[in-house]
Parts: C-alpha cells; sequence; structure tokens
C-alpha cells in the first residue's frame, strides 16, 4: 500500500536555502516574481539560522514568517498547502492566508478622568499662547495677526490630526484644538468690542 500525504502541496525548505513546491499540478498560477522573491529571502534567512545557536524569539519570527508566505502561495493555488517548519521539522496545513484564529483584542475603556485634565491643561495653555502672542504681533504689525495665525493653525492642524488616534496624545490634540478655537474667538471678540 503506497502512502499519501494529506495535503495536495507541500512548501519546505531544502538544501542551500531553496524554497521547494511540491505536486505542482498542471495549469496552476505562476507564483508572482515579489511572492518568489519574498520565499528566496526567507529560505536564506532560515537555512543561515538553521544549525545556529539563535534565540527563541528569532526561530519563532522565522517559523511564522514561513506560514505566511505559505499561505501567500495558498492563495495564489487557490488550495490547501502543507508548511513543513525548517526549524522545527513540524508540519502543518495551511489554507489561505488566515492561518489560525484571529486574536480578539478587548477594547480598553477610555480613560475621562485623567484624560479631560490633561485635555483641559493644553486648551488653557494653547489659548493663552495664541493669545499674546496674536496680541503682541496685533500691536506691532496691525491686522496681519490674522494670517499669522491662520499659519500657526494650518501648521498645528496636520500634527494634530495625525495624533488624534494616539492613546495619551489624543488629549493633547484635543486640548490644543480647543484652545486655538477658544483663542480665535476671544481675538476675533476683542477685535470688534
Amino acid at each position: 500500500m503506497r502512502w499519501r500525504r494529506p495535503y495536495a502541496d507541500l512548501v519546505h525548505l531544502a538544501a542551500g536555502g531553496r524554497v521547494v513546491l511540491g505536486d505542482t499540478k498542471p495549469g496552476d498560477d505562476v507564483l508572482p516574481a515579489e511572492l518568489s522573491a519574498d520565499l528566496r529571502q526567507w529560505g536564506a534567512v532560515a537555512a543561515s539560522i538553521a544549525g545556529a545557536p539563535v534565540l527563541p524569539e528569532q526561530r519563532d519570527i522565522v517559523s511564522r514568517r514561513g506560514r505566511q508566505l505559505a499561505g501567500r502561495v495558498s492563495d495564489v493555488l487557490g488550495r490547501p498547502v502543507e508548511y513543513v517548519d525548517p526549524l522545527t521539522g513540524g508540519r502543518e496545513r495551511v489554507s489561505g492566508r488566515s492561518t489560525g484564529p484571529v486574536p480578539v483584542i478587548a477594547p480598553e475603556p477610555t480613560p475621562w478622568e485623567t484624560g479631560l485634565p490633561v485635555a483641559a491643561f493644553f486648551a488653557v495653555l494653547a489659548a493663552i499662547g495664541d493669545i499674546t502672542l496674536s496680541r503682541a504681533f496685533g500691536e506691532a504689525f496691525g491686522l496681519l495677526w490674522i494670517p499669522a495665525n491662520l499659519l500657526v493653525v494650518g501648521g498645528l492642524a496636520p500634527s494634530l490630526w495625525l495624533v488624534r488616534s494616539q492613546r495619551f496624545w489624543r488629549w493633547i490634540a484635543l486640548g490644543v484644538a480647543v484652545g486655538l478655537g477658544v483663542a480665535w474667538i476671544v481675538l476675533l471678540l476683542g477685535q470688534f468690542l
């Protein structure tokens, strides 16, 4: 009785770091050049550390990258492949890029108690700074404080927009944005009253 592998293709590392795809079928898509280059690069790295003393984290990175590439090969071929880990010898079935359950990360509660005081501090700081600088500029150059202040706000806007989703920096961005808005209201009311 002849033994048959349970999966259609075998992705493994051959001598010299060459990545081998076994049992290709007629009509299989040719691997894209980018994927072939990634496979060659991964094979060279895996072959270089196969017998060397390396940290477990490094071995894990190489193994994980191999599984990812096997998933990409599976996507191109349109069927599952069997991935042989060159560092452990373990075999696993890889079906597309999703090779396991996607970890669910529970969202953290928003820290309103600490975030709002930080935002309030930076709102006051930005408002006082903008009002002071704009009034000093207005006394020296008249109404040129308006385009100068537009340049300040326009220069800060991209930075505030980029950090709005960062955990701590979002509070600073909120405070500075509110402070600049309050400063504009105060400066315009001071101009007309």
